[in-house]
């Protein structure tokens, strides 16, 4: 099912930012158009593993987190592209000449790569620039069948910031709607009128299409077929769900949504945004490797390197560092090759498989594009799927229950399909045009680098017992809002203020309320100030 035969990026096109001042400065201004104050890590949303409480969940597209908290939702699906993950910064400074677009690609080690020869244009006037703005994507290599030629390509599926108003709080049928009217059509009427920078582009860029949950067989059956890139699967995303950072499948906590106190309150909401799903052999897990050899028997103070190793799997344990997992088997014949092809092993980032027929876990390929392996959660939560996953088979039988169910509510409701917005307002808000005054200065004179920190190492816990450890999954998650309108409402127009879900007295303490969406619907918070 999941195919992994085509070509992967090997590198990010562009070149590697490597001023520290530079760095600093662009991780500061992704972090401001986030609203992360004091973060500086890849805002990237990042999937839970797909479970049969999830394909419950497909099904009646309702879930209950606790009594405080009561959210439904619509699901879209699409297949999860076997690529190199990234977000693109778009960013205009002011130069000797004009205004200056610079374009960057972020990737999971939040490192920035500065494209040339690529200009995404305003919406309303392709001679105005469009600025602040970050885009969330992967990029894959795609195979012609016929001529072989691989064409790289960048395939966009979420917009989380348009000039440098923040969409994280707005649902996905709105963000997909801006990216896809705002964003990439205004970049395709560019190059239709000007088709001589399309050759000069380093990459083609392209809207990933997406298809309501219940159309799971046409995404296995149809489009997966047809696919001239690597699958790694599908993901679910709920079309009502703000944008979630992280991995935590847990928790979701909004610092924006309480505006009205000096004092910093939260809420923090049970969510179930993006599900992964593989089929349970091919299901894969990030660790760490390292290798650690035997001692020398004439000197056991030292390593003997020309011994075979032990190859262990180091678990990421965030704050914490890292802790033993298990270990994987390799045989001589392939230790041997490796040997020769004098390739480094040690401290890697490896993709592994469970190989059933030899209770062990074996490499499928090195994660170069990733700084740490899975975070201890993930981990766990991947292990209960690899023991009890649901095969491609259980999707399409379940697909057409998914869909009448969903038939059902949609009568006389609204369905969120994946479709664009109306036409965006004619004039940006008053508040940007004060920001679009400002030049973006990357080299501020004014701006100091910060002082790097040393983490401090952990200590290893001893290893499991058994070859395949008892990992106990982690606790059941919860779900997202859910509207019910007859067509995909149009966006918030850009001049409204901050989505402020909660609305009412932030004071309120302990106490139950409900309050309206902005999108429709009603959610039920017990407020607590953290």
């Amino acid at each position: 099912m999941v195919n992994l035969a085509f070509p992967v990026p090997e590198r990010i096109p562009g070149r590697l930012i490597t001023e520290p001042q530079h760095v600093y400065f662009l991780k500061q201004h992704l972090a401001n158009l986030c609203g992360l104050r004091g973060s500086q890590k890849f805002p990237g949303s990042q999937p839970v593993t797909f479970s049969h409480k999830s394909l419950e969940l497909l099904e009646t597209e309702e879930t209950k987190t606790n009594d405080n908290f009561d959210f439904d939702k619509h699901y879209w699906v699409c297949e999860k592209s076997d690529g190199v993950r990234v977000m693109v910064l778009i960013v205009v400074k002011g130069g000797p000449q004009g205004p200056v677009q610079e374009v960057y690609f972020i990737d999971r080690k939040d490192e920035f790569f500065l494209i040339d020869n690529i200009t995404f244009p305003h919406y309303d006037n392709p001679n105005r620039l469009l600025k602040d703005t970050i885009l969330d994507g992967e990029l894959v290599i795609d195979v012609d069948p016929k001529t072989g030629h691989q064409q790289l390509r960048f395939l966009a599926f979420d917009c989380i910031v348009w000039e440098a108003m923040n969409l994280m709080m707005r649902p996905l049928m709105n963000r997909y709607g801006r990216l896809k009217d705002w964003v990439i059509s205004p970049l395709k009427r560019l190059l239709v009128a000007q088709p001589q920078l399309r050759e000069r582009m380093p990459f083609d860029v392209q809207l990933k299409s997406m298809e309501l949950a219940y159309g799971i067989d046409k995404v296995l059956n149809h489009d997966l077929p047809k696919l001239t890139h690597g699958n790694d699967g599908l993901i679910f995303t709920s079309a009502t769900a703000p944008y979630r950072i992280g991995t935590d499948p847990k928790m979701y906590t909004c610092p924006t949504l309480l505006q009205t106190s000096p004092r910093r309150s939260m809420l923090t909401v049970g969510l179930l945004c993006r599900m992964k799903w593989k089929p349970p052999s091919e299901n894969s897990i990030d660790f760490r490797l390292e290798l650690r050899f035997p001692p020398l028997s004439d000197d056991p103070t030292e390593a003997d390197f020309y011994a075979k190793p032990l190859f262990v799997l180091m678990m990421n344990c965030g704050k914490e560092g890292e802790q033993f997992f298990d270990t994987l088997e390799m045989s001589d014949q392939e230790w041997t090759e490796r040997k020769e092809k004098r390739e480094q092993l040690d401290n890697r980032v490896v993709e592994v498989v469970w190989d059933a027929p030899r209770n062990t876990w074996k490499i499928l390929r090195f994660r170069d594009d990733k700084r740490n392996g899975n975070y201890r959660t993930v981990v766990f939560a991947i292990m209960d799927s690899i023991r009890d996953g649901v095969e491609a088979l259980d999707l399409s039988k379940r697909s057409a229950r998914i869909r009448k169910a969903w038939k059902a509510r949609a009568q006389g409701q609204s369905t969120h399909h994946p479709a664009g917005n109306k036409s965006p307002p004619t004039r940006p808000p008053q508040q940007q045009q004060q920001q679009q005054q400002q030049d973006w200065n990357p080299k501020s004179p004014s701006l100091k680098s910060p002082t790097r920190r040393n983490s401090k190492p952990s200590s290893s816990k001893s290893p499991p017992r058994s070859r395949q450890p008892n990992l106990a999954p982690p606790p059941p998650t919860s779900g997202q809002p859910h509207s019910s309108n007859s067509n995909p409402p149009p966006p918030p127009p850009p001049d409204t203020a901050p989505l402020n879900v909660l609305g009412g007295n932030p004071r309120t303490k302990g106490k139950k309320k409900k309050f309206t969406l902005a999108h429709g619907g009603t959610v039920a918070a017990t407020m607590k100030r953290i």
